[in-house]
């Protein structure tokens, strides 16, 4: 991502703030007509990608050449087309009128042109599942049982893929972008600039520092933290962890370790309210689930899995005898409740959220409670120079995921029509036997495949959309099986054999790219697992049916199970356990996630029964090593 100096920053930042003032205001006082404001978006934000992006990462430093310059200009092309004939194209019908030679010139330009800002922006790989999924319209027809298709001309393709309202370049997914995501990414970036990313990490070390294994436990409270504001796993790893990976070598631990549990802590981010990222908000499309419901339902889960790691680190922490932080870098309460007044902001997002306030009216009302806050609060005060700095950086993160919804727009359009969906769906329940479990792990196995490489919202919404149909064949709840696969979505970014996150803490630990991704799933286990249990105990998701007693039973017995397996792994307690100990502990979670309420019960209590005990050996031979 190239860095803006001079004449050229300041003309970047009054086209970031234009792009930033039309997405507040369509947000607050309501959107244009879907063709139009589908079509200023990707105007505003797709032509900066070939700007912001050099065509060869290496090239970060450089600045933008005449290739760059033709690609910016040809990018904004069909979007004004689609602004300067809205009212023409009101008028016509989708697969029936045909489109004109100029539309299927610049259709087949923006197909070239989303191609291109997803290989710079996105990834290569991801570029490449586009094309290949893009082929695939040509070829069905040619292929035999389940993968063969009905057959479309090339205009016809180019038009679903231009003009097409539903899918496509410019269809609901980029109506998602427009309309919410990047309003929410506006607040986002506003909300770091005011200086809460900071916050957050004095707020971690204050919380967590003084405990054994300070650093690392430091790195998943603010990793989740901020995550759960940038909704990226990618931009956390370089927010928090350029602090904590540095802080945890320096007390012992191993650079490869140091990484994968910051990796592992960056990939809850984007699943932990009240924003969640790009996802939440496909989801409540996807799902015609109000967004709300989406961030209750969402929210227990994300505590098992922080508490999860948290466990993790803990017993790791426990067996190596790991240092706390050092006395020089602890944070004082006075000094965070001097600043917890930007902290409101997210009181705010989310009482208007559950009040009834759609998702960008929320935020937009959060936006304006922050800005009064920055411009009040002492110190870090709010600045021409920041507002620009802040507009910049929500557009540079709006092309991004931008250019990654056009390009998941164009998969979503081709397997609509070609039914693919069913198709695969099909094939899942085959290979299955008809087993739920089996179901649900074919479907784990697939999403973490297909999120190889590509961004969590393309990967989500890919496998979301050719496999869902499999989960709700056998009853399960929408929502529960769309969270089901979102949380696999995640995890797939610190996963082998291409675990973008686990290598981006690599680079910064300056450990093996691919050891990293190997170890970063131990310290993540929990998220593994959590999905598991949701879909056979919906009462974890809050869902309405449930008592609360059902549901706060669901809930602490999942975190017993959780706490007892990180121990199981590290073969620590309060003190260590023997193979004899893990074994027993091993059976009795399973019993506890597989049996019924009694079996649950039974085995719960007996795991309470054993830690009390484990507990007291480890006090009572601390006393008389003391008293030696």
């Amino acid at each position: 991502m190239r860095e803006f100096k001079g004449k050229f920053a300041i003309v970047f930042g009054i086209w970031a703030l234009i792009s930033v003032i039309f997405h507040i205001y369509t947000a607050y006082y309501g959107t244009f007509e879907p063709r139009i404001q589908r079509a200023v978006h990707l105007f505003l934000l797709l032509p900066l990608v070939f700007l912001i992006f050099p065509y060869k990462r290496e090239k970060r430093n450089s600045i933008p050449n005449v290739f760059d310059w033709i690609f910016t200009i040809l990018a904004l092309c069909p979007s004004l087309y689609l602004i300067l004939n809205a009212e023409t194209l009101k008028t016509r019908i989708e697969l029936v009128t045909p489109p004109t030679n100029l539309e299927i010139i610049l259709g087949i330009l923006s197909i070239i042109i989303v191609l291109e800002a997803c290989r710079r922006a996105v990834s290569t790989a991801f570029s490449v599942v586009v094309l290949v999924v893009f082929a695939y319209i040509f070829i069905a027809p040619f292929l035999p049982g389940i993968f063969n298709a009905p057959s479309y001309s090339f205009n016809r393709v180019i038009e679903l893929m231009f003009l097409g309202t539903n899918d496509g370049v410019y269809g609901f997914l980029t109506g998602i972008s427009s309309n919410i995501i990047f309003v929410f990414i506006i607040f986002a970036a506003f909300m770091m600039k005011s200086g809460v990313g900071e916050l957050f990490m004095d707020l971690s070390i204050l919380v967590a520092g003084k405990y054994k294994g300070g650093p690392a436990k430091v790195s998943v409270v603010s990793s989740g933290l901020f995550g759960s504001i940038s909704g990226s796993s990618a931009s956390d790893i370089y927010a928090t962890g350029s602090f904590t990976i540095p802080l945890m070598k320096k007390i012992g631990y191993p650079p490869t370790q140091a990484g994968a549990i910051e990796a592992s802590s960056s990939a809850g981010g984007p699943m932990l309210p009240p924003i969640m990222g790009a996802g939440a908000f496909i989801m409540a499309e996807m799902t015609a689930t109000p967004y709300a419901s989406i961030l209750q339902a969402a929210i227990l889960s994300a505590l098992i899995f922080y508490i999860g790691c948290i466990a993790m680190v803990h017993f790791d922490a426990q067996a190596l005898n790991i240092k706390a932080v050092s006395e020089e870098m602890r944070v004082s309460l006075k000094s965070i409740i001097k600043r917890s007044p930007l902290l409101i902001p997210f009181f705010v997002l989310v009482y208007f959220l559950f009040s009834g306030s759609s998702p960008a009216n929320s935020a937009v009302y959060a936006l304006v409670s922050m800005l009064i806050i920055w411009l009040i609060m002492p110190g870090n005060r709010l600045t021409v120079k920041k507002v620009m700095e802040a507009a910049s950086y929500a557009t540079k993160m709006g092309t991004v995921i931008a250019s990654a919804l056009a390009g998941a727009g164009i998969i979503v359009a081709v397997i609509t029509q070609t039914g693919l969906s069913l198709s695969f769906s099909g094939i899942i329940l085959q290979f299955s036997g008809g087993q739920l479990w089996a179901t649900l792990i074919l479907i784990a196995i697939i999403t973490i495949i297909l999120g190889a490489g590509i961004p969590i919202t393309a990967a989500y919404v890919i496998t979301a959309t050719v496999s869902t149909a499999a989960l709700t064949a056998y009853g399960i709840d929408l929502l529960t099986a769309h969270l089901f696969i979102f949380y696999f979505a995640l995890l797939a970014d610190i996963t082998p054999p291409v675990g973008i996150t686990a290598f981006a803490a690599a680079n910064i630990a300056d450990s093996p790219p691919m050891k990293t991704a190997l170890m970063a799933p131990k310290y993540a286990f929990a998220g593994f697992i959590v999905p598991f249990i949701f879909v056979y105990h919906p009462a974890l998701l809050m869902q309405p049916g449930y008592t609360w007693y059902e549901i706060l039973f669901t809930f602490i017995s999942t975190i017993i199970v959780v706490v007892t397996l990180a121990a199981v792994f590290i073969g620590f307690m309060s003190r260590k356990l023997s193979i004899i100990n893990r074994i027993i502990l091993f059976i009795l979670i399973l019993a506890a996630v597989g049996g019924g309420f009694i079996i649950n019960s039974i085995s719960i209590s007996l795991i309470i029964i054993y830690s009390v005990w484990d507990y007291i050996k480890h006090k009572q031979e601390t006393n008389i090593n003391t008293a030696a």
